[in-house]
């Protein structure tokens, strides 16, 4: 199944125009068969009830977006979308983590990149960072993280697949891919072709960091015909 990794609603992600239930058409009217719910996770959305009540907020809005999903046999997954108060110009992804991971460690956005990783992997998740060459190349340490993301994003420059493809080979990350939409553009027709056995978060960071090569398919940010892109990880770090 095609799944797009990279997905928000406006009921926790401000920037986004639309709510779980269009943001879910969409992706169906674009031919996707699921998608990864990467919420926002940012200091800046604390409120009077605290990085608890951030995250349980979070929470309670993947739910509402699952069942959602559920009721027209479209998978939506758990993830998480954190901007680091050191980074705030950068986002990492994590998937494979519960949802109890993040009621555990709710101010997340307050971590290092080194403790991300670590608090990540102990959890049985995987840390990838999205759009790194989104206007600017805001790489981080790649020792530090699973995988990079090819984002489709219509605003920006480009997806710069061929600079990440190789980035990602030479040191040994996994490549994945996503429309970051927000309703603000067309709905790009992206995302990973994943097994339908991955069913819930855990299995996709499962398959993702153990499979010698994904199958994505891109679509270059000038709109143009969507096309399939195999990555071939030369060599596991992990």
């Amino acid at each position: 199944m095609l799944i797009d990794m990279h997905a928000h609603t406006r009921a926790i992600s401000i920037c986004c125009k639309l709510f779980a239930e269009d943001v879910i058409a969409s992706a169906k009217q674009a031919g996707l068969d699921g998608m990864v719910l990467t919420n926002h996770y940012t200091k800046s959305y604390v409120k009077e009830d605290g990085p608890e009540g951030l995250a349980k907020r979070y929470i309670e809005e993947y739910h509402r977006a699952a069942a959602l999903g559920a009721l027209q046999g479209f998978a939506v997954l758990f993830g998480i979308e954190v901007t680091m108060e050191q980074y705030p110009k950068v986002h990492m992804l994590i998937y494979g983590v519960s949802e109890q991971f993040l009621l555990d460690n709710p101010e997340l956005y307050e971590l290092s990149q080194s403790e991300l990783y670590a608090l990540v992997k102990q959890a049985g998740g995987i840390l990838v960072q999205a759009h790194p060459h989104r206007k600017a190349d805001r790489l981080l340490d790649t020792s530090l993280m699973d995988g990079i993301e090819i984002s489709c994003h219509p605003l920006y420059n480009g997806t710069c697949l061929n600079a990440l493809s190789a980035i990602a080979k030479r040191d040994g990350l996994i490549l994945t891919c996503g429309g970051d939409y927000h309703a603000d553009t067309y709905r790009p027709q992206c995302g990973a072709y994943i097994p339908d056995t991955v069913t819930d978060t855990a299995s996709l960071a499962n398959y993702l960091i153990s499979t010698p090569s994904v199958t994505l398919l891109v679509q270059e940010v000038d709109g143009s015909a969507p096309f399939t892109y195999t990555f071939e990880r030369t060599k596991s770090r992990k």
